[in-house]
């Protein structure tokens, strides 16, 4: 009854009319006869926030976030919005629109403005947001270009409303951001060696991680098992009879892992050769460099190696692949076969193919070397290496380019005109394919007052790359233009650029040396 009467006071009222009892929750309604100074209290609530995008792969790249935040129906008041964005995403910022985690706000509230950002002891920032909104005004705070965690975890964006001149209220539910284990990048074959006796087995076990080495969860179904120079694996279970060393390769979703595998045993003592690969990086950048180098050693300490040949093949989705072999070995490019010849004891020769990484669709471009000779080899297992690379979305940069005729100062008492040319590039290598998008343009200035209107700053699907204004339609003030790429669907575009919008902003100041 004390929980009743506290409730009835609490609005006003000196008496409740019905108690509704659910479980162990009793629900008291109230009517207020006496409280006329507490009816016109109003209930300050919070409204509502919302994140709109829930789930990134390991280490996302120029990606978008964002909240949608609508005032209540009842109880809008002014006061501050603040959000705790987490460690391990990129820092949130305002003084770079072209930077990671800039943030935005656009709302149809009276006032809905980002105030500051606030580095935290955790490593997190906090964000503040001046707010005035009426009941049912609704903003949308934009965080881009961001780069987030390279570890998988859920990621808690606190937030909460503070009223002016009151206690802060929480939001109803803190949203929160599933960072998941991104694609498989690579794989660990385990156990990396072992030896048994002629026609024994030996099992194995294969786990796949990301380009951050964070394991996958998931069993890698469909993972396929083979041994080389012979021997056989069914499934995870490898038998081999010939001594020696044994190489098992597993492969799954394109990408493969080794461990050898000895067979004990004597072996002929002759010049073994042994092939080893090795690439620049495994996941370049769509139209950046990559190098595969394929190395044969005679291992043997006394015993020369005749007749050494080594076929290897040029990855087909290189981009203007170059072939490099050392000293006096030759490689013929349309066969494949590197001629090195005779190696001595300890012996190695080197043969380098570089080129540009194509395109992302492509999957897994994969180097294999297998050397033979006229020489007796005891193990030919070691003959053989493989390596491959995987290419990777490329980032957008936009390009603004003044027109060639533009002044660093524009005097808008000389006739003429200013333009600018905006682009859109391969951030990492500009002579690449340019990603597919449409153009927007946004032009502000420092007094705040409007720019003259041009048929570039209508948002369209058709915006035009150019923007140009007459210099008599321009006032004493500071510009600051934006251009905006938005990408557009494409197969090529999608898969070889990052499907983020990226901008880039250019300034320029007046002066009117005709005094009008």
């Amino acid at each position: 009854m004390h929980i009743r009467n506290a409730a009835c006071r609490l609005r006003g009222a000196t008496r409740f009319k019905r108690i509704v009892t659910l479980a162990s929750v009793a629900l008291v309604v109230c009517v207020a006869v006496g409280g006329a100074a507490d009816a016109a209290t109003p209930v300050v609530r919070a409204g509502a926030l919302k994140l709109i995008t829930k789930r990134a792969a390991t280490g996302v790249q120029g990606a978008t976030f964002g909240w949608n935040y609508t005032a209540p129906n009842k109880g809008a008041v002014p006061g501050t919005i603040n959000i705790d964005v987490p460690a391990g995403f990129s820092a949130p910022q305002t003084g770079a629109p072209a930077g990671a985690g800039y943030l935005s706000a656009t709302t149809t509230c009276a006032q809905f403005q980002i105030t500051g950002t606030a580095a935290q002891a955790d490593g997190s920032t906090m964000v503040t947001i001046a707010s005035n909104c009426s009941a049912g005004n609704t903003a949308v705070i934009t965080y881009g270009n961001v780069t987030g965690p390279e570890t998988p975890g859920s990621y808690v964006f606190a937030a909460s409303f503070t009223p002016v001149g009151a206690a802060p209220i929480p939001f109803a539910a803190a949203d929160t951001i599933t960072i998941k284990v991104g694609p498989l990048a690579s794989l660990s074959l385990s156990p990396a060696s072992a030896t048994i006796a002629p026609g024994a087995s030996q099992a194995y076990t294969v786990t796949g991680f990301d380009a951050f080495g964070n394991a996958l969860g998931s069993t890698l179904a469909g993972t396929n098992y083979k041994i080389i120079p012979d021997g056989r694996c069914t499934r995870a279970v490898c038998t081999a009879t010939k001594p020696g060393a044994h190489t098992v390769t597993a492969t799954a979703r394109g990408i493969s892992a080794t461990a050898t595998l000895t067979v004990s045993g004597s072996t002929t003592d002759s010049a073994d050769l042994a092939v080893t690969q090795s690439v620049s990086t495994t996941t370049p950048t769509y139209y950046t460099n990559v190098t595969f180098s394929t190395t044969v050693t005679n291992t043997s300490d006394v015993t020369a190696s005749a007749g050494v040949a080594v076929h290897v093949a040029v990855p087909a989705g290189l981009v203007s692949p170059q072939v490099t072999p050392s000293g006096s070995t030759a490689f013929d490019q349309s066969s494949g076969t590197w001629t090195v010849g005779g190696l001595a004891p300890t012996a190695s020769a080197t043969l380098t193919i570089s080129g540009l990484a194509g395109d992302v669709a492509l999957g897994a471009q994969t180097v294999t070397a297998t050397a033979t000779s006229t020489t007796d080899d005891p193990n030919p297992a070691s003959n053989t290496a493989s390596v491959d690379e995987t290419s990777q979305p490329a980032p957008v940069a936009v390009v603004i380019t003044p027109g060639p005729g533009n002044p660093s100062v524009i005097d808008i008492s000389s006739a003429g005109t200013a333009s600018w040319t905006a682009s859109f590039v391969n951030a990492a290598n500009q002579a690449a394919p340019a990603p597919v998008g449409g153009y927007f343009w946004a032009c502000d200035t420092a007094s705040g007052n409007p720019c003259p209107p041009v048929p570039a700053l209508v948002h369209s699907p058709d915006t035009p790359p150019v923007i140009t204004f007459t210099t008599s339609d321009l006032q004493i003030d500071s510009y600051t233009l934006s251009a905006i790429f938005v990408p557009r669907e494409s197969a090529e575009n999608k898969a070889n650029y990052v499907q983020e919008q990226v901008s880039s902003t250019v300034s320029f100041v007046t002066t009117n040396s005709g005094g009008n």
